[in-house]
């Protein structure tokens, strides 16, 4: 098997400790959006589009647990969540 350098791929992966203000781009893929779903997922990110299998949000790094959270509970599957980009809000930049 050949010896992979993910290295180069890991420098900008975010903590799953971030409390910051950052927003992140993520995918969730649900068998079959609905607008039971879509009320779900937008009490804890901003759905900026509904794909065909599921759902693109901006959301901050600790809602990424409440999504899952709240399908589970009331019993939608998630076939998965992908973390695709952090995103660059105006709040990320403010001077302290």
């Amino acid at each position: 098997m050949e010896d992979n350098n993910y290295d180069f791929l890991l420098k900008n992966v975010a903590s799953p400790l971030d409390y910051s203000e950052g927003y992140y781009l993520v995918y969730v893929e649900v068998p079959k959006p609905s607008k039971t779903i879509y009320n779900i997922i937008s009490k804890h990110a901003k759905i900026t589009s509904e794909l065909e299998f599921g759902y693109l949000c901006e959301v901050h790094m600790q809602g990424i647990p409440e999504i899952a959270r709240s399908l589970s509970l009331k019993n939608h599957a998630i076939y998965q969540m992908v973390r695709l980009v952090r995103l660059s809000k105006s709040s990320d930049n403010k001077q302290v």
